[in-house]
């Protein structure tokens, strides 16, 4: 015959448990929730939040070198109204992999939003260079194939070095934005901002691969 207290032992192990189990839920549902809070729902990459957190967060070290590369597709548009969302999302995903696959050094890659990625690299102009060029080499030598279309992933990418004289984000990435839109003028490739955007575009692609643009 049990006893009351064998009961009570019973009631409240059966309890702690039940306990336990549903504060492992919850965490597990907290670190999703976080997640993808943090992460783009399409390519899995950080969101323009995350990149934006990190960004500030390297910032606010004056004495550390911080470079970011914005990296928009070459003829995207196009290629969504000329073969559907379906074929846009899978050159996207394409592209996030092809990055992430890079390991570039010392960086962090992420999706701004629409065909706009970021690479932030934690150290100086040279590593950010060498970080934008083998993403558009890379992204030179990637094609996405859905059914008997084959689409390329050419991209243009602008590079700003934080100079720390009261640069913000916000600075950086506009000078970034100026950058790439002098490379997609120049035909795609990897451009450096400098006071007198508009000059020589650092990395051309080959002329037969222009009309894919």
């Amino acid at each position: 015959m049990l006893t009351a207290s064998t009961i009570l032992l019973a009631t409240t192990t059966a309890s702690c448990i039940a306990l336990l189990a549903r504060n492992a839920t919850l965490r597990a549902e907290l670190a999703t929730a976080r997640h993808e809070a943090d992460h783009d729902a399409l390519t899995g990459l950080p969101n323009r939040r995350a990149l934006l957190r990190h960004l500030n967060t390297l910032l606010a070290d004056p004495a550390r070198p911080v470079a970011i590369a914005l990296l928009d597709l070459n003829r995207f548009k196009e290629i969504n109204d000329e073969h559907g969302h379906t074929a846009g999302d899978l050159v996207l995903c394409q592209v996030a992999d092809t990055l992430m696959a890079l390991n570039l050094s010392r960086a962090k890659v992420g999706r701004m939003g629409g065909d706009e990625f970021m690479i932030i690299t934690d150290d100086g102009m040279q590593t950010a260079r060498i970080n934008a060029e083998a993403a558009a080499q890379a992204l030179d030598a990637t094609t996405v194939t859905l059914g008997a279309t084959s689409f390329g992933c050419y991209a243009s990418l602008g590079i700003a070095l934080a100079d720390h004289n009261d640069v913000t984000a916000v600075d950086l990435i506009r000078r970034a934005d100026a950058a790439m839109y002098a490379a997609k003028r120049g035909g795609g490739g990897v451009k450096e901002w400098h006071p007198n955007i508009g000059a020589t575009v650092t990395t051309k692609r080959p002329k037969q691969r222009r009309r894919y643009r």
